[in-house]
């Protein structure tokens, strides 16, 4: 099975529609394949097969290259900082960035649809497939509309060239091809027309991946909009923590309405972090000969982004033996860099927006991400809240379990890996979305919370 064809068969008894969910992290992707009629419908994709636990539905965002041809498991070149490396390409119309990353996903695409079709080839071996594709984009970028259009053209090239029946081998000249069709894609947005291919404009879509986590969020936790609509959320990921605050208006019948008061995309995820402490261990490394193993050890972990493992805990579990290590590193990366986004996302709003302080006491913040489960990340309610003079309070909460996938013994602290693709699946769900997203521009009235009952701190069980 290569994840080429779409279906098991030419002759299908019925017909389905699955949106596949795309999580393309720094350090790793993730994906959820839903389909969007059936009563069992939620299938996170192990992707990593050979891995045991929840390593296998990681797979590290990096591709290889020999010669033109791409793979996702060896070759003479090793190609990380995909995404990051697009999104900071200053050319107006990538091209390397762009085929390297359109081969990276099309690549998972294939690997998705063979282990979907393999594992689940009893329930859809009669299946017509219309497959559809959401994939995720910081809040921040999703604020610029040429990023925006470029990482759609990117899914919907990558969606194309997985389904390419010519492109056996995915070559950097295959992907050139479906970059430069994908300039198509503006000609025929909005003719009501389809382009000949196997995913057309409306098959693909970009949805900043904070509100695929609250739309996550809101159908998981029976969450009380209307007395606390406003919250904020902290994803701490590989290369960057997108903190947002945000205001939902959740009306009686309809999608909500999702209002960015404020959003931050900064460098100051697990792997800045890590890069931080490597970069001050080797200036306090000796010169000499017997301190070589050292410096070679520090050369060797300072760069990959692709990295499952976590990392340690403090500075000083780097180097054991070594003396007068400075974990003055971590104080200065967690202060200046790390509070101070969260808090700088919140001062937007109040300055920025007019939101009154009595608005941001007790704001439930939606701590979530891979490396929020570090203890230096974990602690952003208490640095928060411990700010002199500052008037502005949070409470500290994780991410509920969907029922769906709490069913089948999935539980919080594996869920959080999970979570963006899970949210990006639900956009396009029995012909739901993720609700209309308002730009950080106008801010609703929004009334103080006023605590009603102890019980109101908590979501109990009865509102999972």
């Amino acid at each position: 099975m290569n994840g080429i064809a779409a279906s098991l068969t030419a002759e299908p008894e019925n017909e389905t529609d699955l949106i596949v969910g795309l999580d393309f992290g720094t350090s790793s992707t993730k994906v959820v394949v839903r389909d969007a009629y059936a009563a069992t419908s939620v299938f996170p994709v192990q992707l990593s097969g050979q891995r045991s636990g929840i390593e296998s539905f990681l797979l590290p965002s990096r591709v290889f290259k020999t010669g033109s041809v791409y793979s996702l498991q060896q070759g003479t070149e090793n190609i990380s900082d995909l995404k990051l490396g697009l999104l900071n390409c200053r050319a107006e119309s990538p091209v390397s960035e762009f085929n390297d990353c359109c081969a990276f996903l099309a690549l998972v695409i294939r690997r998705t649809r063979a282990w979907f079709l393999t594992e689940h080839r009893d329930i859809y071996s009669r299946h017509a497939l219309n497959w559809k594709l959401n994939l995720g984009l910081p809040a921040r970028s999703y604020e610029n509309t040429a990023i925006v259009q470029l990482f759609r053209r990117l899914a919907w090239a990558a969606a194309n060239l997985a389904g390419d029946s010519e492109a056996t081998d995915i070559t950097f000249e295959k992907a050139s091809e479906w970059r430069i069709r994908s300039h198509e894609m503006t000609k025929w947005d909005n003719t009501g027309l389809s382009l000949p291919v196997e995913f057309g404009c409306n098959d693909v879509d970009v949805v900043p991946e904070v509100s695929a986590q609250l739309h996550g969020f809101m159908t998981a936790a029976r969450w009380d909009w209307r007395t606390r609509p406003v919250m904020l959320l902290v994803d701490v990921g590989a290369g960057t923590v997108d903190s947002a605050l945000f205001h939902v208006r959740a009306p009686d019948n309809g999608d909500g309405q999702l209002t960015f008061y404020s959003s931050q995309v900064q460098q100051n995820g697990v792997m800045n972090l890590h890069r931080a402490r490597v970069a001050s261990l080797n200036e306090m490394v000796p010169s000499g000969d017997e301190h070589q193993d050292a410096r070679e050890y520090l050369r060797s972990i300072s760069h990959p982004t692709d990295r499952l493992r976590p990392i340690p805990e403090s500075i000083d579990q780097y180097l054991p033996g070594y003396q007068g290590t400075d974990a003055g590193i971590d104080t200065a990366f967690q202060i200046d860099r790390y509070r101070r986004q969260v808090a700088s996302c919140i001062t937007d709003a109040k300055v920025g927006k007019g939101i009154s302080v009595r608005q941001l006491t007790r704001v439930p913040l939606l701590l979530c991400g891979g490396g929020s489960r570090m203890r230096f990340y974990g602690s952003i309610d208490k640095l928060i809240n411990n700010t002199p003079g500052w008037h502005v309070s949070v409470e500290l909460m994780k991410l509920p379990v969907p029922r769906e996938l709490a069913d089948s013994g999935w539980h919080g602290d594996e869920f959080d890996r999970l979570s963006v693709a899970y949210g990006l699946s639900l956009s396009g769900d029995s012909e739901r979305s993720l609700g209309k997203i308002v730009r950080a521009i106008e801010v609703p009235d929004v009334e103080s919370y006023r605590r009603k009952d102890v019980a109101d701190r908590y979501i109990s069980k009865d509102q999972m």
